[in-house]
């Protein structure tokens, strides 16, 4: 069993008991709400979606003085983290400069594209976010060893849909390594940013963040002693009332879990609402779903149970719900646990966990292992996907559009060779809402996949999907390349008459489709895959919308005229 998905044990019972508790690790009993505090919480619910920043703020400070008259110590769990950014240092041990090749398999990928090589170099993490209006960002480290203590983060952008890339941002860190990025897109009506959050093997908890039209930088201190995150945002349409969510490990006397967001107008800085959750735990994933659902999963620092958690108010640190075992460490032993929830509201949510699995002390190879939760009931067991006697299911990735409500689930993992005999690989399956369809693989037959960390699933401006991965070298030691892989008709056939710097989105579409052109749009038809025209406008305007809320849910072609010139995309109906 190769190393890249073993389980870290802790020594360390596990804390159990109520959610909440203060920044010493005590718990703290919540008592029932006044009706004017339930009022507060529900302005706050309507203010996430509606309100400015001002008001989100104003509203947050009212709930923590109504709960300073009842309950002192509920209050004292409203309280701003200290954002000093702390000093960073990190070691590192000599890597060759030349990686020798294995054997590779002759397999073609299912339906998708030639695999676009972004940076040749070593790559030792990665993560990926599109935004709404098709914007690809493609985040990715090296930490670079035998000439320092030095690492580097590269940011690759493409703004036609995955078809071309620049290197963005070239960011050198003095005297530290990462451990883990997340790359979170805050975009809308507003100043739009790039946000990778960053571990370090020093334990500090980074915000990094691109302005994404000037490219300005910043960065701000989240925590320390961290070892590991997770990070999502909410999505309402103006971005300074956008936030950012996280759980995250954190050393005190075990590795306890916390929870923390972003304050409302500072565009993922300015942490605040830091809680414990009472419980020691290891390999950390968070999740929003959609109108105030916030979910996280991980694993007992010493049972190996594997564990989820829900908040039902936008993180409040007073709305933490009661640990739930999903799946016993002594009968299952669980790895990685991904979390994502579906765009439904905290009542009728649909939330999924899917982890590498296999049964307790056995040595059998790990399977992907699901686990769903709807309309706030217990998690039970889906089946997911089983790579067979030779391989094992490792370092499962999730993704989600925005748009909402919708259920349509990307998810992908690294199907990894036990013995190394063919090439490791990516494998993507689609989640509808009620089971899996047939996976897929994905990436060109000379290519091998990383196996030490995800390949980052997403999708294109047009509703298909595709993936950020790296390759690697002899023996699967370290990653090796930055490749980016997308679905024929994403990257193929639509650049031959694709417009420079037009935009639609959101695709898939329920309602209103937007789209955006240097030059005035002149006309716009869409036809279904039979060639019947369905909807014809002359907007003659360069950003028009379009409502195709009585479209019937399916695939259509749009035919967009600028100056006389025609070029055609894939929509999708939902």
């Amino acid at each position: 069993m190769k190393n890249v998905i073993t389980f870290l044990m802790c020594s360390l019972c596990i804390i159990t008991g109520i959610a909440q508790s203060d920044l010493s690790g005590n718990q703290i009993v919540i008592p029932e709400r006044t009706p004017a505090l339930e009022a507060l919480y529900q302005k706050a619910k309507a203010l996430e979606q509606n309100g400015t920043a001002a008001e989100i703020n104003a509203n947050r400070l009212a709930i923590k003085n109504a709960w300073q008259k009842i309950d002192p110590k509920v209050a004292a769990l409203y309280k701003p983290i200290v954002t000093t950014n702390y000093p960073l240092g990190g070691d590192g041990s000599y890597r060759p400069t030349t990686i020798p090749e294995r054997p590779v398999q002759t397999k073609s990928p299912d339906d998708w594209d030639t695999d676009k090589l972004l940076r040749s170099g070593y790559i030792d993490g990665l993560d990926m976010d599109v935004t709404t209006d098709g914007d690809i960002y493609i985040a990715a480290f090296e930490n670079v060893t035998g000439g320092g203590s030095d690492s580097e983060l590269y940011i690759y952008r493409s703004t036609d849909g995955g078809n071309t890339f620049v290197l963005w941002q070239d960011q050198p860190v003095s005297s530290s390594f990462f451990a883990k990025i997340q790359t979170i897109t805050i975009d809308g009506t507003g100043d739009e940013y790039l946000l990778v959050y960053a571990s370090f093997q020093n334990g500090v908890f980074q915000a990094i963040r691109w302005n994404m039209a000037t490219g300005v930088m910043d960065f701000q201190t989240v925590a320390v002693d961290v070892t590991d995150f997770g990070v999502d945002t909410n999505f309402p349409g103006s971005t300074p009332s956008q936030r950012v969510f996280a759980t995250y490990q954190k050393t005190t006397s075990c590795t306890e879990v916390h929870s923390a967001r972003s304050t409302a107008g500072s565009y993922g800085f300015d942490w605040v609402d830091e809680i414990s959750l009472g419980i020691c735990g290891q390999q950390v994933e968070f999740s929003y779903g959609l109108n105030r659902g916030c979910y996280t999963t991980f694993t007992g620092a010493s049972s190996g149970n594997l564990y989820a958690q829900a908040n039902s108010n936008y993180n409040d640190p007073g709305s933490w719900g009661s640990n739930e075992i999903v799946a016993s460490g002594a009968a299952t032993e669980s790895l990685n646990p991904t979390i994502r929830a579906t765009r439904k509201a905290f009542a009728t949510d649909e939330v999924l966990i899917i982890a590498s699995s296999r049964a307790a002390g056995s040595s059998d190879p790990y399977i992907g292992q699901g686990y769903r939760r709807e309309n706030g009931a217990a998690y039970a067991p889906v089946a997911y996907i089983s790579a067979g006697s030779d391989a094992n299911v490792a370092h499962i990735d999730t993704w989600m559009s925005t748009a909402g409500p919708v259920e349509v689930m990307e998810t992908a993992y690294v199907r990894d060779d036990i013995d190394n005999s063919i090439n490791d690989q990516n494998r993507s399956y689609q989640y509808d809402g009620n089971t899996f369809g047939p996976y897929e693989g994905v990436g060109d037959s000379g290519v091998d996949v990383f196996d030490g960390f995800p390949s980052a699933i997403a999708e294109t401006h047009d509703g298909l999907l595709c993936m950020a991965f790296a390759a690697t070298s002899s023996g699967c030691t370290w990653g090796y390349g930055l490749y980016f892989d997308a679905k024929n008709g994403v990257t193929a056939g639509i650049a031959d008459n694709n417009f420079e710097g037009f935009k639609f989105y959101p695709n898939p579409a329920q309602d209103m489709l937007n789209l955006s052109a240097k030059n005035a749009i002149e006309n716009v038809s869409i036809f279904s895959l039979l060639g019947q025209k369905v909807l014809k406008i002359t907007p003659n305007q360069n950003k028009p919308s379009i409502n195709v809320a009585s479209l019937t849910p399916g695939v259509y072609v749009m035919k967009v005229t600028i100056e006389g010139q025609s070029a055609t995309y894939k929509i999708i109906k939902q």
